[in-house]
C-alpha cells in the first residue's frame, strides 16, 4: 500500500513538473518566433539591413546597376 502511494505521488509530481516545463518551452518558442519576425522586419529597412548584415557588402554590384558596353 505504501509503495502504491509513493507511485501515485511520483506520478503527480512528474505531471506537475512536466506541465511547468511544457509551458516554459512554449513561452520560449513563442518569444523566439516573435524575435525572428521582428528581425526579419528590420531587414526590410535598407539602412538597418546594411548595419545588421555583412553579406550585402560582399555581394558586389547589383545586376540592374551594371552597365553593358557594346563594342
Amino acid at each position: 500500500m505504501n509503495n502504491r502511494h509513493a507511485s501515485r505521488r511520483y506520478e503527480r509530481l512528474y505531471y506537475v513538473l512536466s506541465k511547468r516545463m511544457e509551458r516554459r518551452a512554449l513561452k520560449l518558442i513563442t518569444a523566439l518566433l516573435i524575435l525572428l519576425v521582428f528581425y526579419q522586419l528590420l531587414l526590410l529597412v535598407p539602412n538597418m539591413k546594411k548595419n545588421m548584415t555583412s553579406i550585402d557588402r560582399l555581394e558586389g554590384t547589383p545586376i540592374q546597376m551594371q552597365t553593358v558596353h557594346e563594342q
